[in-house]
């Protein structure tokens, strides 16, 4: 029985495992296959919605429609525009330069490259994040035409899936010439006839091998590799393309060798070349895409109605008066000018060099809006508030002012109208970085955290004249900020749409009239007195940013009034003799006169909102370290009509003329003579009188220098007590003195006997 009970726990055991092993099998077949069917279904899915996903055609840079642009009366403007490029008229070294460098199985995949997409995937597993793109040629097609910038899984899946459904039905050099079309290659050059003239002044079938390379090149970083900004950098991009066409087997190694040696001959192109309002079109066109809430390329293929707020008057004083700016041509400077309604935010007139809207240094006329608006927003400081401009250094950013001049003791409002930069440069480390920046972000800049250091006090933050002409109008606005405002309305599909810019306050009503002030008297007799010669008031401040070589290349002036807020730019990468501000300040005084001709208001500068006049003591506020309201015993001389925030008044307490002044007196005995000294200040009089055995004497007399001084006298004392009696009288007000005695014994022909008693 044992037998066979052993073998029955045997048997047992052994099915118990049999059924373990089976379980194991299935859980494993189960792990594998349930992904693989899941994966599978997915695919399916995918490409059941994939096949209801088209492309529309309407979208695509071979519709006819286009849209149209008024002025403010309601005229056409005429704009000229490069023609789409066809498929014929693209050369094999242009076409097999942007294949080999941008989508190297362009001619053999289906829309889609999955060798690319699996290679970029291994690599991004590897970098711990998306790092490298997989995009084709078509895909980036239908991203411009068809997608936003975002960035997700669903978005990507869609591309795929247009880019598919493209593919089957244009052919290849259909889409190549679609893409070549519409991309973006910097400078305001969209497509690549635009940028064939943009860069190299030439047609696309006049281009060199190495050319066609340059322009296929640029596309990956525009900024980075612009033949014209940044030359030794695109040189070396255009080489990389030459050799990827090489390995490609497009072009020769001779080919290859002999396009590497060409010298890139680049071109400025003017704005004569183009529409004299280029530079509006393209800002009203992307303000309306924006408000119908689709892609720039939609829009340039519909007939949508764009009604802006140019006005041809003001347009034609813009041209005039460039025109008759004599340094530009001479100086190969670019220019930009731009004028806005000062109420209402409304871009009335914009006209530059150049066809694309600059990001240029805007020194010192960033100043205002990022320093002076936001500490007197906060009320740390009044535009009286005294201040020390001398040499500083903080962690080694040590700037200088213009020439190397320093002021000493001065006021927030002096530093404004002499652009002080060390001033600027304390007051921002008494804000903080991080204060500007947000206050400058809601003028309507764009502020990166490269951005944010110390030398945002100077004006290093880029910006366009545009957008420096709107954070101008906050000012002008009693501190409300509007976007730059482009279009009236838009016409799409029968429907009005409203352009209802947001706007918001971003300093205090207060600080925008005090910040207007110190600019009005920067025109009075600061920077910008060039502007003075106007029958108008006027608020400006100018600006320059100089490079390592002391040329400037950049120069400012931001000006405005109630009525219109007048930005003007003149820049070079060359470098320009210009100094200062003083040839942007000339030609926005020529642009102020036109619109004055043809104005039908009277020009105002209104400088009273939320803030008093009142009377300081400058003697008392220079020496008390801090802003002291003059009193009925300040003398007129010392006296200062500032202003200041209904909510920031300067100081009751007593100033200098309200009390005896300073009287200190030391009388020592030396050898053979006595010795008495007294500091002096500039707003007495000094009267030093000896008593000795002779009787009372006047030995010393004097106005005050604010320097100590020494009087060396030899009384006759033979034994006896001799006294000084030092009398310190205000110059402008004889009724207030004090005086201080002293007593020594002196006896001629001792030796320093020594101070005996003060009384």
């Amino acid at each position: 029985m044992k037998k066979l009970n052993g073998a029955s726990n045997e048997a047992k055991n052994s099915s118990k495992k049999s059924k373990r092993k089976k379980i194991l099998i299935v859980a494993l077949i189960v792990l594998v296959l349930l992904p693989l069917l899941a994966l599978a279904a997915s695919i399916g899915l995918y490409a059941v919605w994939a096949s209801g996903q088209h492309i529309d055609e309407n979208l695509l840079p071979t519709a006819s429609a286009l849209p149209t642009v008024y002025d403010a009366d309601g005229n056409v403007i005429s704009e000229k525009t490069d023609a789409y490029v066809y498929a014929n008229e693209l050369s094999d070294n242009l076409k097999h330069a942007f294949i080999a460098v941008e989508d190297k199985r362009f001619y053999s995949h289906k829309g889609y490259d999955i060798v690319r997409m699996g290679g970029a995937l291994v690599k991004n597993i590897q970098a711990g994040g998306i790092k490298e793109g997989a995009s084709t040629i078509t895909q980036q097609l239908v991203k411009n035409t068809h997608l936003t910038s975002e960035r997700s899984i669903k978005r990507k899946l869609k591309e795929v899936a247009l880019a598919r459904d493209l593919e089957r039905k244009y052919s290849k050099d259909d889409i190549l010439s679609m893409y070549l079309s519409v991309i973006y290659f910097g400078k305001g050059a969209y497509g690549v006839k635009s940028a064939a003239r943009t860069f190299f002044g030439k047609d696309i079938s006049e281009l060199t091998l190495g050319e066609c390379a340059t322009l296929a090149g640029i596309v990956k970083n525009p900024a980075g590799y612009s033949p014209v900004v940044h030359p030794e950098a695109s040189k070396k991009r255009r080489d990389t393309v030459l050799s990827l066409m090489l390995e490609q087997g497009y072009i020769s190694e001779n080919e290859c060798s002999n396009a590497k040696t060409e010298t890139l001959d680049t071109v400025k192109v003017k704005n004569k070349e183009k529409s004299q309002c280029a530079l509006y079109v393209e800002l009203a066109k992307r303000q309306a895409a924006d408000m119908l809430g689709i892609t720039r390329y939609a829009l340039d293929n519909s007939d949508v109605k764009i009604y802006t707020n140019l006005r041809a008057d003001v347009q034609n004083a813009l041209r005039e008066e460039a025109s008759n700016t004599s340094n530009f041509e001479s100086d190969n400077i670019s220019h930009c000018s731009v004028v806005i309604d000062s109420k209402s935010g409304a871009v009335l007139g914009l006209y530059g060099s150049q066809s694309y809207d600059v990001l240029r240094q805007t020194g010192s006329v960033l100043k205002p809006l990022a320093v002076y608006a936001p500490v007197l927003d906060m009320r740390a400081v009044t535009l009286a508030t005294p201040i020390v401009d001398e040499k500083v250094d903080y962690a080694g950013f040590s700037p200088e002012n213009f020439n190397g001049v320093y002021y000493g003791q001065t006021t927030v409002e002096e530093a404004i109208k002499k652009s002080m930069n060390s001033v600027s440069v304390k007051l921002l480390d008494y804000l903080g970085v991080d204060k500007s920046a947000d206050y400058l972000g809601k003028f309507g800049f764009k502020v990166e955290d490269k951005d944010k250091n110390y030398s945002l006090a100077l004006g290093s933050l880029s910006a366009s004249p545009v957008d420096t002409a709107a954070a101008y109008g906050a000012l002008a606005r009693g501190g409300e900020a509007i976007p730059p405002c482009f279009v009236r309305y838009v016409v799409s599909d029968g429907r009005k749409y409203e352009y209802e810019p947001p706007s918001g306050r971003v300093i205090s009503p207060a600080a925008a009239t005090l910040v207007g002030r110190a600019l009005f008297d920067t025109v009075k007799d600061g920077t910008a007195r060039t502007l003075s010669t106007l029958p108008f008031d006027v608020a400006a401040k100018t600006g320059t940013a100089e490079r390592s070589d002391l040329k400037n290349s950049d120069a400012w002036l931001a000006s405005y009034n109630d009525n219109f807020t007048v930005a003007v730019w003149h820049g070079s990468d060359d470098g320009m003799t210009e100094r200062g501000g003083g040839y942007p300040t000339m030609h926005a005084a020529g642009i102020w006169k036109k619109l004055y001709e043809c104005a039908d208001e009277r020009f105002t500068l209104s400088l009273d909102a939320d803030v008093v006049a009142i009377d300081i003591d400058e003697y008392s506020t220079s020496i008390q370290k801090k802003v002291v309201a003059a009193s009925q015993n300040t003398p007129k001389k010392y006296r200062r009509t500032c202003y200041f925030d209904v909510n920031n008044l300067p100081s009751s307490e007593f100033g200098l003329f309200d009390s005896a002044p300073p009287c200190e007196l030391s009388v020592k005995v030396r050898e053979g003579h006595v010795e008495a000294s007294f500091d002096t200040s500039s707003i007495c009089d000094y009267r030093l009188y000896r008593t000795d055995i002779l009787g009372r004497a006047l030995i010393f007399a004097s106005d005050g220098t604010g320097e100590t001084v020494s009087v060396r006298d030899v009384p006759m004392g033979f034994g006896n007590s001799v006294e000084y009696e030092l009398i310190c009288t205000l110059k402008d007000n004889g009724e207030i003195n004090s005086s201080n005695k002293k007593r020594v014994f002196f006896e001629q022909g001792t030796v320093d006997i020594g101070l005996k008693f003060a009384a």
